[in-house]
């Protein structure tokens, strides 16, 4: 679609950027946070991950052998 300069475009764009600002900010808090939450807690980051990885290899066991 091509931008005609017009007026509502203008303001839809506005409002794109905006909208876009406000994600990348909330995106990068909660990267702040997760940062954090592994700085403070790290076993308990690494068994959470341990425990999701495990999950994960089991269910895609489970799907393989269900394919047999």
């Amino acid at each position: 679609m091509e931008d005609t300069g017009s007026i509502p475009s203008a303001v839809g764009g506005a409002q794109g950027r905006e909208a876009a600002r406000r994600l990348r900010q909330r995106a990068s808090q909660a990267s702040d946070r997760a940062l954090a939450y592994v700085k403070d807690e790290p076993v308990k980051t690494l068994l959470i991950a341990a425990a999701a990885g495990a999950l994960l290899m089991g269910l895609l066991t489970l799907m393989a052998r269900s394919d047999d």
